[in-house]
């Protein structure tokens, strides 16, 4: 092992170092370098054995408690994490960077009060702080509370005018408001900065498409399946774009594709027994319907459907 101070090599045994007289052994700071060494290098277990170490000796030791904090959050043990960061806040020279852990240990417990309270002490510190302002705003988001989201993002973007995350959830928050322009504009920045966004892309197009913009909606849906071609729902709704625009056979070919990448999707095998139903092809019709009624036997539309099936079947006399 290596002394934390100097660097020098020395025995595992060794309570001092010969180089620079660094006490080893029952030394908080020396623990706390021991620890911080194995942290960066992945071993979080062995490092937290040290911090527990090193704060059973010092209780008041802040950073011994913050980077415990930290370890535990790493491991996913969030609840002890907030504790340890509560220990932390206790002497702290550095409060903004523990109440901003805090917040995001809270927020993944489901403790969305408490994260907003450990982020808003936070940007009382530093409130120019861009990502302290994105995270009270997603704990805003996720309690449904739309407009103080958008003022937290509003106040994210003001600070970095870049920052593509803090867009795109901005734009999510005006798609639950209703406001569909005001998400295109955010959508779009978002893909401009960053092509191959496929979350951005997709949601723009299902903005256009809600605006009945289907020319555009039909490009952004079938952009973001060129960038993820298994992303499904990118297919599917291409299909329904192109149905909406009567190209049923461009429709039914979006709908096999998302078929392939789930074989159970209910929606997309009634979509495409109505496509080819249109189209008369009356085989690909029935082995679609087939699949849907495996799926749900007594849903209505697919009964509908099926009536509908027999009527031209009967009419024509034969399957193709």
């Amino acid at each position: 092992m290596h002394c934390p101070r100097c660097q020098a090599t020395v025995s595992e045994q060794a309570r001092y170092c010969e180089q620079c007289g660094l006490r080893l052994k029952n030394d908080v700071e020396g623990l706390h370098e021991q620890a911080l060494d194995l942290y960066h290098r992945g071993k979080i277990d062995e490092a937290l054995a040290l911090w527990d170490d090193a704060v059973a000796q010092q209780p008041d030791f802040s950073r011994g408690h913050y980077y415990r904090g930290m370890a535990l959050y790493d491991r996913g043990d969030l609840g002890e994490a907030v504790e340890a960061f509560r220990q932390a806040l206790q002497g702290s020279s550095e409060p903004f960077r523990v109440l901003f852990k805090m917040g995001m240990a809270q927020y993944g417990l489901g403790d969305l009060a408490g994260s907003m309270a450990s982020y808003q002490k936070a940007l009382k510190i530093n409130p120019s702080s861009a990502e302290t302002h994105y995270r009270l705003g997603l704990a805003h988001l996720r309690r449904s509370e739309l407009e103080p989201a958008r003022e937290a993002l509003d106040a994210a973007i003001s600070l970095n005018p870049k920052y593509t995350r803090a867009l795109f959830i901005l734009g999510m928050v005006y798609s639950q408001q209703g406001d569909n322009r005001k998400a295109i504009e955010q959508f779009r920045q978002v893909v401009a900065a960053s092509p191959a966004y496929t979350a951005a892309t997709f949601e723009l197009g299902m903005s256009l498409y809600r605006e009945q913009e289907l020319a555009e909606a039909a490009a952004a849906f079938a952009q973001a399946a060129e960038h993820s071609p298994r992303f499904a729902p990118a297919h599917f709704m291409l299909g329904e774009t192109r149905h909406k625009q009567g190209d049923q056979a461009a429709a039914a070919a979006a709908y096999r594709q998302a078929l392939e990448i789930n074989p159970k999707d209910f929606a997309s095998w009634l979509k495409l027994a109505e496509c080819c139903l249109h189209l008369g092809c009356l085989g690909e019709t029935r082995q679609a319907l087939d699949e849907a009624l495996a799926l749900q036997s007594e849903n209505r539309d697919v009964l509908a459907l099926e009536r509908r099936y027999r009527e031209r079947y009967e009419e024509f006399g034969r399957e193709e």
